[in-house]
């Protein structure tokens, strides 16, 4: 019989942080195993029955282990087996389900300035037409309220860049050398070197040098009635989550894409640096010591 093959890494986050482009990256790596749905999120609905508020139809979700092994039923000689979840960060209960299931995998987390990030989600949930607040400070400090009204941890903004609170429950649970973290900043600007950083944490061929010219997951807002007509689509969920890189040349992906959005209104220097002192001044300060990396420029 053969043997069940299980995930011996994990990509838990952080969501609107490249994990989609390192997911892709990663993929292409003869050694590297990747789930064709690219965010399982399964231990975020592990045996859960949640009820939560959401513009738009709700995803099917996976809540058993057989329909999440499934997901690796086409591992075939690849030593390094993985997934990405970017819910996994954040929700609190993910970091003792993975360790109790899969004890021995590796945690892989790539952070980004938390104001940007909260600002590129609330673009993402802009463009797919499930936020109805226009303004982005406005929808950032709505989310206590929204959280007394069990809205979807989609719209929780903020609470999601608290990194070394989250990070905490991953380091007490694992051994340091089997958590990788990078920063977003780095895999964007050096994306082949980073890359192969975690090929060789993955103890696997770190000379590899995959494709890194597609740009994954960038946010947008829609244009004109093409761009609205996708926008529904997403808030319909008829968009499949597949990685449509697998299937289509990059080149049409952003003709698509090109179509659908316009690149949208950079974030204000002023807001993000008044936003970033008040709510995550000391988070990123103890992030620093966790860690072991300079992160100053999060705070200028």
């Amino acid at each position: 019989m053969t043997q069940q093959q299980k995930p011996n890494f994990i990509i838990i986050g952080a969501m609107k942080a490249a994990t989609t482009s390192l997911y892709t990256y990663l993929k292409q790596h003869p050694d590297v195993f990747m789930t064709s749905i690219k965010e399982p999120m399964f231990f975020n609905n592990f045996q859960k029955e949640t009820n939560f508020k959401l513009h738009g139809r709700k995803t099917k979700k996976i809540t058993t282990f057989e329909q999440y092994y499934t997901l690796f039923n086409s591992v075939k000689n690849e030593s390094a087996i993985g997934e990405a979840s970017p819910s996994y960060i954040s929700n609190k209960d993910c970091p003792n389900l993975i360790h109790k299931h899969l004890p021995n995998t590796k945690i892989i987390a790539v952070l980004r300035q938390p104001v940007a990030r909260a600002y590129s989600n609330y673009l993402h949930a802009r463009r797919a037409d499930r936020e109805s607040i226009s303004d982005f400070e406005t929808a950032f400090n709505k989310e206590t309220e929204r959280k007394t009204e069990n809205w979807s941890p989609l719209y929780h903004y903020k609470s999601k860049g608290y990194y070394a609170e989250q990070l905490e429950r991953y380091f007490t649970l694992f051994p340091k050398e089997n958590i990788k973290v990078l920063l977003f900043e780095d895999l964007v600007k050096n994306p082949i070197r980073i890359t192969q950083e975690v090929f060789k944490f993955l103890n696997i061929d770190n000379s590899f040098i995959p494709d890194t010219s597609k740009k994954a997951n960038v946010s947008g807002t829609p244009k004109g009635l093409f761009g609205l007509f996708i926008m529904k689509l997403r808030y319909y969920n008829l968009i499949p989550n597949i990685q449509f890189s697998n299937y289509l040349p990059g080149f049409i992906i952003q003709f698509i894409f090109n179509s659908a959005y316009k690149k949208a209104s950079p974030l204000s220097p002023e807001l993000k640096k008044r936003l970033t002192h008040t709510f995550y001044k000391e988070d990123i300060l103890k992030l620093e010591k966790l860690i072991g990396k300079d992160l100053q420029h999060w705070l200028s």
